[in-house]
């Protein structure tokens, strides 16, 4: 998946937030009057790491949705566990996406062999390469 992509899937709202973050954080942390140099690259790096913040959280959230988790409690998990430790959870725990089943379109791991609804046979041809690498 290319970043575009990627970025593509986080919320509008998460994006106002994550702005938002930024220019608090970047205000906050820049001194009034005669900033040096060293003041504000701390301030930007604290901008973008609050920005990236809600930006992540944005992307689990919209990523959980499209793999069929429940995306309340899995944002939640993310962003209350410290350090970051919520995020590599949840990546390390997601569920593959789920493809449509030929017969009656529901979702359907790609590892299945039979639907879990109408028990179509699934052709599981192992992974496939993405548009970009073909």
């Amino acid at each position: 998946m290319s970043w575009r992509r990627g970025f593509g899937l986080i919320p509008g709202p998460a994006k106002i937030v994550a702005a938002l973050a930024f220019v608090l954080f970047f205000f906050e942390v820049r001194p009034q009057h005669g900033a040096s140099a060293l003041e504000v690259v701390i301030a930007l790096a604290a901008g973008t790491l609050a920005g990236a913040y809600f930006l992540l959280a944005g992307y689990i959230y919209a990523d959980a949705v499209r793999r069929g988790m429940p995306p309340i409690p899995w944002t939640a998990l993310a962003v209350v566990i410290p350090n970051c430790v919520g995020f590599v959870l949840y990546f390390l725990l997601r569920k593959p996406i789920l493809h449509p089943c030929p017969s009656c379109g529901r979702g359907v791991a790609p590892d299945a062999a039979f639907c879990p609804r109408c028990g179509q046979p699934q052709m599981n041809m192992g992974p496939q390469p993405s548009r970009e690498e073909s």
